[in-house]
């Protein structure tokens, strides 16, 4: 499928600033980017760089100068999630770990997976299979964290999640990786835009790591997942943050916009969680 995608941020700056900002998809062998443009509305010094374990791509913008910032994104980009049969993974319980997902199975900043074992084991630990445990931990998410804008904020990790029962998309994400890892399945962080997410914004999922591939979980169910883009990757959102400010400058709002291309001819049909289990599928993106 192919999307539009245009994003903004929007700043103050009061004295010396950087904004360090993850807003530029990722290229993947099943994600194309074309048409790309980022810009700002003013002089800053400016640095394009690639970071972390999976490469994200950051811009640096730093300015000396008070006034308004604002910095918008678009792009072009064409998605070619897959699908495979659900039974082929249903009693995988991998022995071995890939030295890419190691890192992925560590307790991080906002997901403490020591700290949760007791816990990710009373609800989880009899069920039998890699992929059925992530499907249990999404149905979980999904049927006892309220989502609620707002109830968050950065500092917010998944023991707050789970003693409040609330929180936004990060905060699904991060309680997830850490009942996965508790578990010993690699989970990762994933920063997304999302066709057909109301309201437009930013979304947050994971990824769990069985027999090689990365399989997409939505706790949130709030958007189709054949319409999310990848954007980033990490441990959690300290890896992934779409802005990380520092110095004089505060935070004045976010746009959104995710379309079809207009060259896009065939029909988007919506793939959704229930569909892919009356299907019997399994999800990834890349």
């Amino acid at each position: 499928m192919k999307f539009t995608i245009c994003s903004s941020l929007y700043y103050n700056i009061s004295s010396a600033s950087t904004v360090l900002c993850s807003i530029s998809c990722s290229e993947t062998p099943y994600q194309k980017i074309s048409n790309e443009s980022l810009t700002v509305n003013r002089p800053v010094t400016r640095s394009d760089l690639s970071v972390g374990l999976d490469g994200n791509r950051f811009t640096k913008l730093q300015t000396d100068e008070p006034g308004d910032l604002q910095i918008q994104y678009s792009a072009l980009v064409e998605t070619s999630p897959r699908s495979v049969p659900a039974n082929e993974l249903s009693n995988r319980r991998d022995s071995t770990l890939d030295a890419v997902a190691l890192p992925y199975l560590f307790p991080s900043r906002y997901a403490p997976a020591d700290r949760m074992r007791a816990v990710a084991m009373d609800l989880f630990g009899n069920i039998q299979g890699d992929f059925n445990i992530a499907m249990a931990v999404e149905d979980w998410l999904f049927n006892h964290i309220t989502y609620e804008a707002g109830s968050s904020d950065e500092q917010s990790w998944a023991l707050d999640t789970l003693e409040t029962r609330t929180g936004v998309c990060r905060d699904f994400a991060h309680l997830g990786i850490a009942f996965c890892r508790a578990l010993t399945i690699p989970a990762r962080y994933c920063t997304v835009y999302s066709y057909q997410l109301e309201p437009q914004d930013f979304h947050a999922v994971f990824e769990v790591y069985i027999g090689g591939s990365w399989y997409v979980i939505d706790g949130t169910r709030k958007a189709p997942l054949n319409g999310m883009i990848r954007i980033a990757t990490g441990r959690d959102a300290s890896d992934a943050a779409v802005a990380t400010l520092f110095g004089g400058v505060k935070g004045q709002g976010i746009a959104v916009d995710v379309q079809l291309a207009s060259n896009q001819n065939e029909a988007f049909n919506p793939v959704t969680r229930e569909a892919l289990m009356a299907d019997g599928k399994a999800f990834f993106l890349s």
